[in-house]
């Protein structure tokens, strides 16, 4: 087993060998989870089928492409998206900022996926032996997930290369059988509740994913091409995550139930849906540990990758058992809030400042713009998409402050 030596610091040129495919393979096992049939399956019956339809996919579009501009870093540097915060807000105190905001967001999401893949791993064994234990079975998808984070990098694609072509073709089957279900025309022709606008629709896409944007750089890192980039981790963030958006919206719309993977179920083939469930947690966990580890190896850099990967995975686990999936919405409501003008003024430097902090401990123009942002999305109302307000309202504000004359420290 390869174990990655570089934890926060750059990939050496030579090693910056990933292709466009490799990007894909990664992004799209992040992908395959849970949470993309929920925030699908959230748009119906809030909207008509072709308005949630359109919602899914403008939001997955503006994810997709700001993942991609958040993985720029990575590819000129080498270096991990927590480094970029560190650059940005300054160091020792101002890195707390933007690693804080990795670490909660990193560690939540992961702490949601395992919970709701120990707990349906649970159902099921239970409907096919009669033994429950929740506890257990969250604790042995934590070991899982765990496996291939810890290593490192090449483990995590290797792994995704394996199962992204498994899981394409279970998700694939699972849309012809909802296809060829009776009376499915009459499913997708229900009367809308209206009880969202089209900005709150596209502000759960985009709150749900932003995090990745943040860490981009983890992975791309270890690429040295921007147009494999873009061709690679868009189509393995939008493509998939529309897709499975789709299914949530799908079975939502057949069986009135978020999860897809029910339908199937109902076939006899709960023990391949098994397997699936298992994967698709373990391709998403592994990537979100990875990020949570180099998140805490800038806070810890003595305790090395490796060992603050296995930290952040048994903290993922303990968030899980403790219930945090019973928090959904309002961690998607935080995330969109906070991450968002965290983005922005991230964005803001790479794309329009270009002026690394050096020899400061906290870079209060940063703090301002990011403060900024979250004012802007706070009073934004939800129809005119708050995630996004808050993201371009600090990348602006960042940008104007570093036109200034004086330096604001």
């Amino acid at each position: 087993m390869y174990i990655e030596k570089y934890g926060i610091d750059a990939v050496p040129l030579q090693e910056k060998t990933s292709t466009g495919i490799d990007l894909f393979m990664i992004w799209a096992g992040a992908s395959f989870c849970f949470p993309a049939f929920i925030i699908g399956a959230l748009l119906v019956p809030a909207f008509t089928w072709n308005e949630a339809l359109i919602i899914n996919l403008a939001g997955n579009l503006i994810i997709g492409m700001l993942i991609v501009w958040g993985g720029y870093f990575g590819i000129k540097t080498g270096l991990p998206g927590v480094v970029l915060g560190r650059q940005v807000f300054g160091y020792p105190t101002g890195q707390w900022i933007p690693t804080l905001g990795i670490l909660i967001s990193m560690l939540g999401w992961s702490a949601v996926i395992t919970a709701m893949a120990g707990i349906a791993l649970d159902v099921m064994v239970k409907d096919l032996t009669g033994f429950s234990s929740p506890l257990l079975f969250i604790v042995l998808v934590g070991v899982l997930n765990a496996s291939t984070a810890v290593p490192g990098y090449q483990n995590i694609r290797h792994l995704s290369w394996l199962t992204v072509p498994v899981m394409g073709i279970a998700c694939l089957f699972i849309g012809i059988k909802i296809l060829t279900m009776p009376d499915l025309h009459t499913a997708f022709t229900y009367s809308p509740s209206r009880t969202m606008s089209y900005g709150a629709g596209l502000n759960i896409i985009i709150g749900g994913s932003i995090a990745g944007a943040l860490v981009a750089s983890d992975f791309s890192r270890y690429s040295d091409n921007v147009s494999q980039s873009w061709w690679g981790v868009l189509s393995g963030t939008f493509v998939i995550s529309f897709f499975l958006g789709v299914l949530g919206m799908m079975a939502q719309a057949v069986t009135g139930q978020w999860n897809p993977l029910l339908i199937v179920q109902e076939t006899g083939m709960g023990t391949i849906m098994l397997i699936f469930m298992l994967i698709a947690n373990w391709t998403s966990n592994d990537n979100l540990l990875y990020s949570s580890g180099l998140a805490l190896s800038n806070l810890l850099p003595s305790l090395g990758r490796s060992k603050n990967t296995l930290i952040c995975a048994v903290l993922a686990a303990i968030m899980a058992a403790a219930g945090i999936a019973s928090f959904l919405s309002d961690w998607l409501e935080l995330l969109s809030l906070l991450l968002t003008p965290l983005l922005g003024v991230v964005l803001s430097e790479v794309f329009l400042v270009r002026e690394k902090v050096t020899n400061i401990s906290l870079n209060t123009k940063a703090v301002i713009a990011l403060s900024a942002g979250i004012g802007f999305a706070v009073i934004t109302p939800m129809s005119y998409i708050p995630s996004l307000s808050g993201l371009a309202g600090s990348a602006l504000v960042y940008w104007a402050l570093s036109l200034l004359p004086q330096k604001v420290s």
